[in-house]
């Protein structure tokens, strides 16, 4: 394992142990909730908007990146919080897991930036060895989820199965 994939391990650990405790402190898993989605919605409007602002200005692919990334997030943050007020989402006994589900989720979009910035920061020899480091590659290239998601679209019920019929 390269230093990437610790790395990528610390911020995710640090990420979901933080999230974990807010939603237990909170009373509800609200605020890790609209975190983690806003988070998610943060990641991909830097992703989508990242390459145009620093044609634009002419800087670093990498530091446009981390720029955005940060501005989208405290703004998620604050949504979140905001939202978390007018939607106060106690689970009493689930408070616990479901905030580390959504520390998770909260964690994977900020691992996932992580390696994205240093790409666009590091071209060349080390933009690849953080493509093909074992943790990195899961957490840039969701290829667990990729996986997942194929065998359930590619399952098929039995033949024989009709639902609707005989009852």
């Amino acid at each position: 394992m390269d230093w990437y994939d610790w790395v990528t391990l610390v911020i995710m650990a640090v990420v979901i142990i933080a999230q974990t405790v807010r939603g237990i402190r909170a009373g509800g898993i609200g605020v890790p909730l609209f975190e983690a989605a806003g988070g998610v919605v943060a990641a991909v409007a830097t992703t989508a908007v990242s390459r145009g602002v620093a044609d634009a200005t002419h800087l670093n692919e990498g530091t446009v990146m981390f720029v955005l990334f940060l501005a989208f997030l405290a703004l998620a943050f604050v949504v979140a919080h905001w939202l978390s007020a007018l939607v106060p989402l106690p689970f009493q006994s689930l408070d616990g897991i479901l905030s580390v589900l959504c520390g998770l989720v909260l964690a994977w979009a900020v691992g996932h930036m992580f390696l994205r910035i240093m790409i666009g920061s590091e071209e060349g020899e080390m933009a690849q060895a953080i493509v093909y480091s074992p943790v990195a590659r899961e957490v840039f290239q969701f290829r667990t989820w990729n996986e997942l998601m194929q065998m359930l679209f590619g399952a098929t019920a039995d033949p024989s199965f009709k639902p609707t019929e005989g009852q």
